[in-house]
């Protein structure tokens, strides 16, 4: 080895945005048929539950295939996050009442709900798979 990392594949970013492109027509028609089932009523409680799952685990592979394609995005260089002005303690606050967020925050000029997202989900990934109860975040 030379000690230089390889060039990533200039595709690669463009394959996986299509790819994301390509299965959210399928995650929606799941989401509409599930939503329809719930609106229509007339399930019994195994079969509401079974609906509400399927609900549940589609909009939740929409948050993710969200995610995936900015990743694509910033590693394609066509990433044009929308900047608004965010006080950094409420970017680092969650409803997840295993992440605490101390300390004073400052006004920065962020993709506001990215950075939010992000600093949540790495919370809670540490919790998940970090042996610990909590995570806080002391914002300076």
């Amino acid at each position: 080895m030379n000690g230089i990392a390889p060039m990533a594949d200039p595709r690669f970013p463009r394959i996986v945005s299509l790819a994301c492109h390509d299965l959210r027509t399928p995650l929606a028609t799941i989401s509409g048929f599930a939503k329809t089932l719930d609106r229509r009523g007339r399930l019994d409680e195994q079969q509401q539950r079974f609906v509400d799952l399927i609900d549940a685990a589609a909009e939740e592979m929409a948050v993710l295939l969200e995610q995936v394609s900015v990743l694509a995005r910033i590693e394609g260089g066509t990433y044009l996050p929308a900047l608004v002005e965010s006080d950094t303690l409420e970017l680092a606050t969650s409803s997840d009442p295993r992440v605490v967020t101390r300390g004073s925050g400052e006004t920065v000029a962020t993709d506001a709900v990215a950075v939010q997202r992000a600093l949540e989900a790495l919370a809670i990934a540490a919790v998940r798979h970090g042996e610990i109860a909590e995570v806080a975040w002391t914002v300076h």
